[in-house]
């Protein structure tokens, strides 16, 4: 009694180290829960040193009383991690379950984590913010106060010469040709639409839904919300529209919708008046739009009642994608670009091999939604021929290797066809063979020599985007299990899957929430600073802070080839902590210098494969 007394009198005075590293919204009630003592060792929080004791007590935020005592276990024999620049300890406490908030405690420095809570509705409220990150990325609709709160606008690019009006655009030039390309949801901290980035966005949603539809409610106060369909396909209605809009009689569709330059005046979305174009159509945007289209079918097919007749007219919409795709049977335009390289824009260019991959993808999903088996032949045909199909020399029957952020077109293409009835089972068994080995691969590497932090992938894929890497190698795990292809697994996978999520919750070397805003939530740490065009340019206020973003956005995250030698950090950390909370999306000269989107930016296919492993958790 007295030692317990003793203890909770000291966590009360204790100090917040974010060394002690930790999921700040928690975990469930029957997740394995494992937090992470650093002692940083190397790189920008290393005056930061410090040397845990050999225990760790588990305390209640109410009283402070001691719920469980641990031994902290000494992470590869006590090496520096090169890939962290930390010395770390993992502490175990799965045996707590009592719902409720805590924090962790070391008795021997008498330093705390920052509170997290235990119960079974933790992620409740990061899923719906994760999910609203679209809703405030809609275009050419206002985005209210009574569904944005302080984050609203009267609409973006709605004005004359814009989305409702846009012109074709080649080779810098205005074509005229004006096209209503209202809608849709911009693509990252610009204001740019792309079809070819739909690639993995609406498939992550979309199976997100699908093998987890409990995970999804119809009360995220957006427009759509209490219509009797999930939230989270009314938003992805919303960006289906608009690619319907982008889709000409003849079933192609054309690729971007863009801005000429990047100079917008300080506010949101509704203050930037310029002129706006779309470009060419393309295969692989046809091709990407009639996968989705096809996907999209099935998923909403039990929801007719209240979208009548939309499912059909994106079946219709799929095949006659497929129908151009037919006429044009190689990569149009033979150059892989849509004509424009004049925008404010990334290009959403393609190459024989990738506009190949989409193609597959589009069959493959044509295929599971009319049963036809022509499109079966095609996957059949395409998706063996290595030559014609690898990224970078990569390929599920090369190497039996699901790489998880190449070929992401493939990948989906061969997991969609596995899950359909008359799929050729020599090809299934293939794909799952090489799912088993990554899954394997990725299963005996967590918490190894590489992996100090519990979120196992390679070392060079703390690159631009890499907290989309997380997700990617989630699903691979996620699509293991759903294949059923190491059963005995099962629960590992799951585990490791949280891991990822954990480590983009704030259980990573800086102890960052990687989604904005989102102290409401729980999170201690948010980062406050994306690169976007609206939130960043905000002005500052009398005070001279500028407004929080709003709440959860997904960032790039640490991004160890930052190109910016004079910008430290992140330039010159260790991968995991390439990170620094910053933007200069306000300022057009600081934008160029600084490059601060190579890690702040947050964009729709980071988003999506967040919401895809978050979802996986819930219950």
């Amino acid at each position: 009694m007295l030692l317990t007394l003793l203890s909770a009198l000291a966590a009360s005075q204790g100090v917040v180290n974010p060394q002690i590293t930790v999921d700040q919204f928690g975990w469930q009630q029957g997740a394995k829960k494992v937090a992470v003592f650093a002692d940083p060792i190397n790189g920008q929080n290393a005056d930061r040193h410090w040397t845990p004791g050999p225990v760790f007590e588990v305390c209640r935020a109410k009283d402070d009383s001691v719920a469980f005592k641990g031994k902290l276990a000494a992470w590869n024999d006590g090496k520096v991690s090169e890939i962290a620049g930390d010395r770390v300890w993992f502490a175990g406490f799965t045996s707590v379950k009592e719902p409720g908030t805590y924090y962790l405690f070391d008795p021997k420095t008498e330093q705390r984590s920052y509170p997290f809570r235990i119960a079974d509705d933790v992620y409740g409220k990061v899923l719906v913010d994760a999910e609203r990150m679209f809703y405030y990325q809609r275009s050419g609709t206002p985005i209210l106060a009574k569904f944005g709160g302080q984050w609203n606008h009267p609409g973006g690019h709605m004005g004359p010469g814009q989305d409702s009006e846009a012109h074709l655009s080649q080779n810098g030039q205005d074509m005229g040709m004006p096209r209503n390309v209202l809608g849709g949801w911009y693509d990252a901290g610009d204001p740019n639409k792309y079809v070819p980035f739909l690639e993995s966005t609406i498939f992550n949603l979309l199976w997100a839904y699908e093998r987890n539809p409990r995970a999804f409610g119809d009360a995220n106060n957006i427009p759509e919300s209490g219509n009797g369909v999930p939230d989270i396909l009314d938003e992805a209605k919303w960006e289906l529209d608009w690619v319907l809009k982008m889709q000409d009689p003849d079933g192609g569709v054309h690729n971007r919708n863009a801005d000429r330059t990047y100079n917008m005046p300080l506010g949101p979305w509704s203050v930037d008046v310029q002129p706006r174009f779309y470009t060419a159509k393309t295969t692989w945007a046809t091709a990407v739009a009639a996968a989705s289209f096809a996907r999209a079918s099935r998923e909403f097919a039990p929801f007719g009642k209240v979208y009548i007749g939309y499912s059909a007219k994106l079946k219709a919409a799929a095949l006659s994608a497929c129908g151009y795709l037919e006429k044009h049977p190689t990569m149009d335009p033979a150059d892989g670009k849509d004509g424009d390289s004049k925008l404010a824009a990334a290009g959403g260019d393609s190459n024989p091999n990738a506009d190949r991959r989409d193609r597959i993808y589009a069959a493959a999903e044509l295929f599971k939604t009319t049963g036809d088996p022509k499109f079966g032949a095609y996957v059949e045909k395409w998706a063996t021929d290595i030559d014609a199909t690898n990224e970078n020399g990569l390929h599920p029957f090369k190497n039996n290797w699901v790489d998880p952020l190449n070929h992401h077109a493939l990948t989906q293409a061969l997991f969609v066809y596995s899950t359909t009835p008359g799929a050729n089972d020599a090809i299934v068994q293939r794909f799952k063979q090489a799912i088993r080995s990554t899954a394997e691969s990725i299963r005996t590497a967590t918490g190894g020599p590489d992996d100090p932090y519990l979120c196992y992938h390679f070392a060079d894929h703390y690159c631009w985007g890499s907290n989309q890497s997380k997700g990617s190698w989630g699903r691979i795990l996620l699509m293991a299990i759903d294949l059923g292809v190491a059963p005995e697994h099962d629960a590992e996978y799951k585990d490791i899957v949280a891991g990822y999520v954990h480590f983009i919750d704030g259980r990573n070397p800086l102890s960052w929430c990687y989604l904005t805003n989102m102290g409401h939530a729980g999170a201690s740490h948010s980062v406050m600073r994306p690169f976007h065009k609206w939130f960043g340019s905000m002005p500052a206020g009398p005070d001279g802070q500028k407004p929080a973003p709003a709440p959860g956005f997904l960032v790039g995250g640490p991004n160890k080839a930052f190109s910016v030698p004079w910008i430290k950090p992140p330039y010159g950390e260790p991968a995991m902590k390439a990170y620094k909370d910053w933007d200069a999306s306000w300022n057009n000269e600081r934008q160029a210098s600084e490059a601060s989107w190579e890690v702040t930016e947050p964009a729709i296919y980071y988003q999506a494969g967040f919401v895809l492993i978050l979802s996986s958790l819930m219950r």
